[in-house]
This record gives structure tokens, sequence and C-alpha cells, in this order.
């Protein structure tokens, strides 16, 4: 797969909550766009995922569902339903954490705050991969 995680969908580093962001949500990736930290997240999340052979298991997996299905079957829409789901839930678990640790500290040193008071949250991670 050419696309990384945080690549797909709306572009938010931030989108936890299925597609429907807070106003905090979109402030948060604003900020994080226009710093540059989400290229250096991403950068983050790409390298670890290679690193700890999250890509090469998923492209195998990809290879074998055309194999089984057949080259001249196979939709990218049925790839994409079936390889999406297990890449999401394959991502792993340190990465997930500490890619909300640094999304918290982030919003903590641009003084963002909840509408509740508090810190703002970064989202559960559910829109990542």
């Amino acid at each position: 797969m050419a696309s990384s995680p945080m690549a797909r969908g709306s572009g938010s580093a931030a989108a936890g909550t299925g597609g429907s962001q807070t106003v905090e949500q979109s402030l948060l990736n604003k900020m994080l766009v226009e710093s540059g930290e989400r290229a250096k997240l991403k950068e983050y999340v790409m390298t670890t995922l290679s690193d700890c052979g999250w890509r090469e298991e998923l492209k195998r997996h990809c290879v074998e569902y055309i194999q089984n299905k057949g080259i001249e079957k196979v939709t990218i829409e049925e790839i994409t339903s079936d390889i999406a789901p297990k890449g999401r839930a394959t991502v792993p678990d340190s990465l997930k954490t500490e890619l909300l640790n640094r999304l918290r500290v982030f919003a903590e040193e641009q003084g963002m705050e909840s509408a509740a008071g508090g810190p703002i949250s970064a989202g559960s991670g559910e829109g990542m991969p």
C-alpha cells in the first residue's frame, strides 16, 4: 500500500470520531499543519510501521487476498474493504499510545483547552490505521 495511514480520508491526524470532527480537533489539525508538526508525526508513523513490519505484513495480506480471489475478479473496493479493517486492527498499541501522547503534548504546548476547560482531547486514534 502506497498510502500512509495519516494520508487517507480527511487528512486529519486527530480524526478519531469517525469523520465528525469537533471544533477542537479541527483547530488542532490546522495548528499541526501550519506548524509542520503533522508532517513530522506522519513521518514518525510511517517509519514506525515500516520498522515493525506492519507494512510488509499488510502487503503480504493484500497479495494473498488477490491470489485467493483471482486478479481478474477482484476490485479495488473489495481489497480496500478487506485490508483497511485489518490494517487498523494491527497497528501496534504502543504506536497509538505514543501518537496520542505526542498530540496531547502539542495541544498543551499550543495552549489549547477543550470546551469543558480541560486539556483538549486529540481523539481516540480510531481514525488512524
